[in-house]
């Protein structure tokens, strides 16, 4: 029985660091995502990472200090133009068709 709740404990902890973890991980997440959708190169994505690091931490801060959401929304619209910088033209087209499906499902979400 002792080993059945250790067990228990064991795999409540781990579970609950991973989550942690995968938190830490937005910004290489969101990164990861990018360079899947847009096919980005090495080069590109190292130019990208720390636009998408900083997104990711004003994002945080608006959801811990709501009064800062709209100065952190006018940060993350000028790290976008700088992100967009760095792709072609092909890649600019992608992230447009992406965006507006994106926004199409999310219309269709909210009349469910």
């Amino acid at each position: 029985m002792k080993k059945l709740i250790f067990a228990v404990l064991l795999t409540a902890s781990l579970n609950g660091f991973a989550q942690e973890a995968g938190k830490k991980g937005g910004a290489d997440k969101r990164l990861q995502e990018l360079t899947t959708e847009l096919s980005l190169t090495a080069d590109q994505q190292a130019a990208i990472k720390p636009f998408v690091e900083e997104q990711v931490a004003l994002k945080k801060d608006s959801k811990e200090n709501p009064d800062h959401a709209d100065a952190n929304k006018i940060k993350i619209k000028e790290l976008n133009k700088k992100i967009k910088e760095v792709l072609t033209p092909a890649q600019l087209e992608i992230q447009k068709a992406n965006m507006e499906k994106s926004k199409a499902e999310g219309k269709k979400e909210g009349k469910e």
